[in-house]
């Protein structure tokens, strides 16, 4: 492992994340630049179906495979023999070699690889590379999920009547207060602060095609993620069975808050690449100075996402 290697992998360690796609991202990035061929997978593996799902994608591949796709996996695949020979052959793959992330979030395995055209490319350097990085990875997705349970168990222990009993957001009564308590700050000439709503349009039909497991599932992935994007002073909460509302205090402008909505769409598109199933969203941005009151500016937002 080059010296080169070992900074990269070192300020990457000094950071802290705020979700796991933007960890995965980074770690991703610096591998494609040290891995011989510079392809680079992350996915979940699938023993029941035998397929392996992308998450993401980096270098010579990406142009052939995209995230969502599924790879065979060999019949007898537990370890570095993961994929199907047939598979690799397709994909004019001669040397590669694979590093499972151990964690705690249940289902298939979280498995990083590297693929590369030329023969026998990859050596124990290489492997022990990718096992530092799926160390890392597994800390940050770790971390994460222990960042937001923990912030969940607050608010329930804070007021269990506040919150959601699903996804551990604010419940629309709670958020609906923090609503009014901004709206008053800033008609009192308090900072810029944005409501931004957003509603997912295909939950009713993702619980009838797919059952109420799956969307719930996903109700939740979406919480996490939203609970990731917003800052500190923030809040986040569930208003409705299919919709939930972030309440950006002091936020800059317009531009903010559509890049929070930006965040927040893109990670939940992360988050759920290896889900059966995917939320639609509809969204809207409102300023709260802008509004005769709090609750005309939750209608608004929520006429608007319809």
């Amino acid at each position: 492992m080059s010296g080169t290697t070992l900074s990269a992998l070192a300020r990457l360690a000094e950071r802290r994340f705020p979700s796991f796609s933007e960890a995965a991202d980074s770690v991703l990035d610096a591998l494609e630049s040290e891995l011989p061929g510079g392809s680079v997978l992350l996915g979940q593996v699938d023993w029941d179906e035998g397929e392996y799902r992308l998450i993401d994608v980096r270098g010579e591949a990406a142009g052939r495979i995209h995230p969502g796709d599924t790879l065979a996996l060999a019949a007898t695949a537990r370890g570095e023999g993961l994929l199907d020979p047939a598979t690799l052959a397709a994909l004019s793959v001669r040397s590669y070699v694979a590093v499972p992330l151990e964690t705690s979030a249940g289902g298939g395995a979280i498995t990083l690889c590297a693929l590369a055209s030329g023969t026998d490319l990859y050596d124990r350097t290489h492997l022990e590379l990718l096992a530092v990085a799926g160390r890392l990875l597994t800390y940050e997705w770790e971390s994460v999920k222990w960042r937001a349970d923990l912030r969940r168990m607050g608010e329930r222990l804070r007021d269990p009547e506040r919150t959601d009993p699903l996804t551990g957001l604010l419940n629309r009564a709670a958020f609906a207060d923090a609503l009014e308590s901004e709206w008053r700050t800033v008609e009192a000439g308090g900072a810029e602060s944005y409501l931004v709503v957003c509603r997912f349009p295909n939950v009713a039909q993702l619980e009838d095609r797919r059952g109420a497991p799956v969307s719930e599932l996903l109700l939740k992935d979406a919480a996490e993620v939203m609970e990731e994007a917003i800052r500190r002073s923030d809040h986040a909460g569930r208003l409705g069975e299919d919709s939930y509302g972030a309440l950006l205090v002091g936020c800059k402008g317009r531009g903010g808050a559509e890049a929070f909505f930006e965040r927040f769409s893109q990670g939940l598109e992360r988050s759920t690449r290896e889900r059966p199933a995917t939320l639609d969203i509809a969204h809207a941005v409102i300023a709260l100075g802008e509004a005769g009151s709090a609750g005309a500016a939750l209608t608004a937002a929520e006429k608007e996402t319809q």
